[in-house]
């Protein structure tokens, strides 16, 4: 008896063990999917590249890797780069102090481009047609200085270059950026506290109208060309009319290097409703 409840429980484990090592398995499966699809693509978008740089006039414009231009933002000043893709695209992410001028822009764009600097043009991809138009357009302007990313945004964003995004609430990565605070919390931490940053990220006809004490404004589109301003040594509390241009400037500042914020969830209309003190 004793002998066939010892093999029922050794049965029993075993199925056990089995199943936990199933459920690690498909677990595994799961979470590398991505990175092995993420691979699959990088791969594709090489080998595509590798056709697509046969056909380009390297006697117009030059390539720079995404290694290079990385290192180039880092150290050189006179170096500009300007994404070409659609304003869209350009909105839901780009590469930190990027220009977004789309193509069917550029020609009308040259009174504002200075020839004695540097540009690198950016595209989703390598994109045959664009780059050697856009090369023969700014041979034509005696433009020399010219660079393009090769294999485009998406190389940059394969190779884990940083990048600054719109703020997507329905994204959990962008979710996990971002800490909240509500407008009663937000009241003691004023009372208590000394070191803080008020950014109201409303336009400023909104601002004008009633803020909270002590904040400065900055409106949310001006965020990254304005993060000079922004005193990281301090806490930083970022709010608008309802919370969700909150959540989007706590996600930029986030990929800028900043993490010391926080974003009123419930915005300044509750707390006006709630009578606490704002000024004009």
């Amino acid at each position: 008896m004793r002998d066939d409840y010892s093999q029922e429980k050794n049965e029993n484990f075993k199925a056990i063990s089995i199943g936990f090592l199933l459920i690690i398995i498909i677990a595994a499966i799961t979470f590398l999917k991505p990175y092995f699809n993420q691979t699959k693509v990088a791969e594709k978008t090489a080998e595509n590249n590798v056709a697509a740089r046969a056909n380009i006039d390297f006697t117009k414009i030059n390539k720079i890797t995404s290694e290079e231009l990385a290192k180039k933002i880092q150290t050189d000043s006179e170096f500009i780069v300007i994404d070409i893709r659609s304003e869209s695209d350009y909105q839901k992410e780009h590469i930190i102090d990027s220009q977004n001028i789309s193509l069917n822009r550029l020609s009308s764009a040259f009174n504002i481009l200075d020839k004695n600097k540097t540009y690198v043009f950016i595209d989703e991809t390598i994109n045959i047609a664009a780059i050697n138009n856009l090369a023969n357009l700014l041979a034509e302007k005696k433009y020399q200085n010219i660079y393009y990313l090769d294999g485009g945004f998406a190389d940059w964003k394969n190779k884990f270059n940083a990048t600054i995004s719109d703020g997507d609430p329905k994204s959990f990565v962008d979710q996990s950026k971002v800490s909240y605070i509500k407008s009663d919390d937000l009241k003691k931490i004023l009372e208590q506290e000394k070191n803080l940053l008020l950014i109201d990220l409303r336009n400023s006809a909104d601002f004008n109208t009633g803020h909270l004490p002590g904040a400065i404004n900055i409106f949310l589109a001006d965020l990254e060309k304005r993060k000079k301003e922004i005193t990281v040594n301090k806490k930083i509390i970022l709010y608008d009319s309802d919370g969700l241009s909150a959540f989007k400037g706590a996600v930029r500042l986030f990929d800028l290097g900043i993490f010391n914020v926080l974003a009123l969830s419930d915005g300044f209309d509750s707390w006006n409703k709630k009578g606490y003190a704002t000024v004009k």
